[in-house]
Parts: C-alpha cells; structure tokens; sequence
C-alpha cells in the first residue's frame, strides 16, 4: 500500500506581539479597504456617525474532501473547493457610547454582516470586503440610534465604564503551509470495507462511514492595530447506524474519530476497532428494553460528561448581558455571572480554560487562540478550583472600570462575545473505571434502588444507555429514556471523577463524571411499523 505523510503540523509561529503584517492576499486586501473605510465611509444624515472601529475576520479554506459508503457502497463524493468567507464588524459612535452590545430584535439576532462566499483574488476580497461594509455601516448606525434611545430610557447615559473598554492590541502569526491531501481511493476503499460491516447484522438497516479532511487558514486584522494568522487542518471519521430494535423502535446510533494523521497505514487497525466496538454497541442497542422513569445517581462517561459541562460553559460564557428592547433581561446571558467566589460545582474536579493548548494527543486543536477577535492577547483561566467560580471569561465588552480584558471575546455566530477555548477538566483523586462503577453502586445501595445507571452520551431519546443492577453489577442496555429538568445545580452533585481524560469532545477534556442525582424520564414515541419485506 503507497505510504502518505504523517500527519504533522507545517506552521512556524511568531511570539504574541509580533509588529509585522503578514504580506499576503488576504491581509493587503483588509488593510486597503479598512483604511478607506475608517477614513472615508460617512452618511450623509446629519446626525449619522462615522466608523471608529472596524475589524474583519477571513476564513480561507484550502480545499478538502468528504467520502461516504454505506453498506460498502459508495456514496457520491464532495470535494471542498478553494473558498474565502468574512465576518465583518463596523462599529460607530465612540468606545463610551457604541453601536454593539445591543440585542435589536428576535428576529435579525446579534449578528455580524458575514459573507460565506466571497470572490477570490486580492480584487475579489476587496469587492467582497467593500459590500459587507457598506451592509454592515448601515445597521451600525440605525444600532446606534435604537441603542442610545434606550440608554436614554433606562438613565444609562451618564455611565462611567465605557460601552468598549480599551485595550493593548496584540499579534500572532503562523506560516501557512497546506499538507498534501492522501489518496481519495485509498480512503474510499477503507470507508467501504468498515461500512459494508453492517450487512452482517440483520436488524441493521443502513451503515454509513464517511471520512473528511479539510484545511484553513484564518486571517483577522482590526483597525486598532490587533491581528493573527493561524492555520487549521483536520481529519475525521463518522460512523451512522441506522437500526431496528427487537420491540421496533427505529433508532440511530453515531460515533466519531478525530485523526492525528493522514497516513492509512497509521489508522486501520485504530478504525476497525472502532469499527468493532461501534457494532458491539449495535448489537447491545437491538437488545435494549425500553426504560422507565428513574431519579438518581448515574455515571457519565468521557462523551455525555462534555455534554454535562456544558451547563458550566453555557453558565459562565456571554456573561455580559446585551442591551435590548425586545428582552428585559438577555436570555442568553451565562446565569453564572454574578457568582464569582461562590460555590457553583463539587470541589471533586477543577476546570481551567486553556487557549495556548494548541495540540491534544497529536492533532491540532480547533480552539487554539493566543489572541482574540478584539485583538487582544488571551490568557488561561482558572474557572472553577475548589468548587468556586474563580474568573469569568472577559471581553472589552464586560470588563467594569479599573479592570482589564482577558482575551476571550469571538466571533462565534456572532459578534464577539465572552467565550471559553480549550475546556480542561482536572480530578483531585481520579478512579479507575472499576472504582468509578463501585462507587456508583454503594451509592445506588445507600438510596435502596435496585438499579442505576451509565450513561455514554446525552444525545436523546433514541440513545442505548446502560442499567447497572446493584444486586450483582450486571448490565443490560436500555432505550427510550431522556435527561430531564437538568439545571446547574447538578453541578454540584458531582461525586467522583474517573482518571480517562484521553479524548476531546467539542472543546471539552473531561473524565467520566459521576453524578448524585440525575432524572432520566421515558419519551412518548412509539414502535415504527417494520419493512414489508427484508433487507436486501
């Protein structure tokens, strides 16, 4: 079989800081149009107000493929084309009185003007650049006049702490060198063979594998003086059941792989024991009784405790809340703001925020981030030790007077607000997966139930979990049951925390998680009708 590149990271950096422009496409066409945006783009209404900041965001992606097969057929394949995309950000008035932070309606969102598909070329850039602008000017100042309008309704006027807080500006630049792509038909030939698996089990309906390799490049410049380069190549592997259970439920089943390298050679054994433990799970899933209602201890693995993090990293992100006369008070606002130093989690794990992480088990982090999209450089956070919140992301936005930006506000669907990275968990005292499931079964003893139960992720209603009998320790799987009333209480009811921390999900790194108590409540679906006739 040909041998491919190892899968390695080709990017040479620059500390934060770094004074030089990048001279390429990308940057000389944001500079020129910024430049004559701040110096030239005014209305012509008398009380219109004229641009004081502007920053733009290029996404360039260098190309890629996504191959399926399904039963051990193949699927249409899609290549990514070369394609440049743009977050745009003008923002008018003053950094005491400004157009953003402010929610106009349910509707248009808090949204940048983005263009997905611009033209390519220094020329093409420019035109694009120049559209979104000349968009963009236009909300920021009907955003300017609703804002002020509303500061003037809630006395908010005469506010010391500015609307955007200043801030040092910041640089980071990494040489981009694309990897070559490996051998599409090597790879088709792979997604094949694990996907025609599948026909070995009769209740399984469709197996889908499909693999994906992309990279991109990210280029972001503000008027301030703040920029970065950074560079982003990724390769995974999907796995997609679709199955029938013994009592007729049609459920889904999914799993993923990120890859750290290209090459074939360094992957196949590592895909079919994916692959095998993927049916093994299959196989169980057939089996699976439908569950009851249950309120009590269960055990998170790796996978459904990011899940379960997630209530801390929605609680403390976006923590200052935007203006807004369609909402009193900012429905996406973290609720975990106002409780630094106060007890909001089990003091069993530590969560720190680390955005210099830039790789994890060999492939590259898609958080990396030694600056952010206000330009300011980014810093770790510790976010929860002992149990309390410590610090709160910050971005020119949320900071009071006195204070200082963290380095944590980006573009995210949206303009920049406060957001986490790299979200590392660590455990005090991590258990082994035997300990973890002892100490889950003493609990369940101590409440007098007869069962508990493990659960692999938090994906709904059609997810195999599994109930674990305090009697004797064995198992068996169980469908049809949903996480219900889940709050950040339950952050706190963290018992133990295993010693697994060895894959990334989303941008999570967390250990299975036990957790006290936990509602689990059977969803209302019913059996599908089966085919008429079998499976071919």
């Amino acid at each position: 079989m040909k041998k491919f590149l190892l899968f390695t990271l080709l990017a040479l950096s620059l500390p934060v800081g770094a004074e030089k422009l990048p001279d390429n496409i990308y940057f000389r066409a944001m500079q020129d149009e910024m430049k004559r945006t701040v110096k030239e783009l005014r209305t012509k209404e008398k009380d219109g107000q004229k641009p004081f900041y502007v920053a733009y965001k290029l996404t360039a992606s260098l190309g890629g493929f996504s191959l399926s097969a399904s039963m051990g057929s193949p699927l249409p394949s899609f290549p990514f084309g070369y394609t440049v995309s743009a977050d745009v950000l003008v923002d008018v008035g003053s950094e005491q009185h400004d157009s953003l932070g402010f929610y106009r309606n349910r509707w248009e969102g808090y949204s940048p003007t983005s263009t997905y598909v611009m033209p390519t070329g220094y020329d093409g850039i420019r035109q694009g650049l120049w559209q979104a602008t000349n968009t963009e000017f236009v909300k920021a100042n009907e955003l300017y006049k609703e804002k002020q309008a509303y500061k003037r309704k809630k006395n908010l006027l005469n506010e010391k702490t500015p609307d955007f807080a200043p801030a040092a500006q910041s640089s980071y630049v990494e040489e981009i060198k694309p990897l070559p792509y490996p051998d599409m038909q090597v790879w088709q030939d792979v997604v094949n063979k694990l996907s025609a698996q599948g026909k070995d089990l009769p209740y399984v309906e469709k197996l889908e594998v499909s693999v994906q390799f992309f990279q991109e490049g990210t280029y972001y410049l503000n008027s301030a003086g703040g920029f970065y380069q950074t560079f982003y190549p990724a390769g995974s592997v999907y796995w997609t059941a679709v199955l029938r259970t013994k009592d007729g439920y049609k459920d889904t089943e999914s799993e993923y792989l990120n890859l750290s390298s290209w090459n074939i050679a360094d992957n196949e054994k590592r895909l079919q024991e994916k692959t095998d433990k993927f049916l093994a799970k299959i196989k169980q899933h057939y089996q699976a009784q439908k569950g009851t209602a249950y309120l009590g201890p269960v055990l998170f693995t790796k996978q459904a405790a990011s899940d379960f993090m997630g209530l801390l990293i929605r609680g403390v992100e976006k923590n200052k809340p935007l203006l807004s006369a369609a909402y009193e008070d900012d429905p996406e606002a973290g609720e975990l703001r106002n409780k630094v130093g106060m007890r909001v989690m089990s003091p069993v794990v530590d969560v720190y925020d680390r955005p210099h992480l830039r790789k994890f088990k060999g492939r590259r982090l898609p958080n990396f981030a030694p600056v952010d999209d206000e330009g300011v450089a980014t810093q770790d956070l510790t976010i929860v030790s002992g149990g309390k919140l410590v610090q709160l992301p910050s971005s020119r936005r949320s900071v009071k007077k006195g204070e200082k930006s963290n380095g944590h506000a980006f573009f995210r669907n949206a303009y920049p607000r406060e957001m986490l990275t790299t979200v590392l968990v660590e455990p005090k005292n991590p258990l082994s997966k035997k300990e973890l499931e002892e100490k889950l079964l003493s609990r369940c003893k101590e409440l007098e139930l007869d069962y508990c139960y493990i659960v692999p992720n938090m994906s709904g209603k059609d997810a195999m979990i599994e109930r674990i009998y305090t009697a004797d320790g064995h198992k068996e799987p169980v469908t049809g049951l949903e996480i219900s009333n889940l709050t950040t209480r339950a952050l706190r009811d963290i018992l133990a925390a295993g010693d697994d921390s060895s894959d990334l999900y989303g941008n999570v790194i967390v250990p299975s998680l036990l957790v006290d108590e936990i509602e689990l409540l059977p969803s209302d679906r019913r059996p599908d009708r089966k085919p008429f006739i079998a499976r071919p």
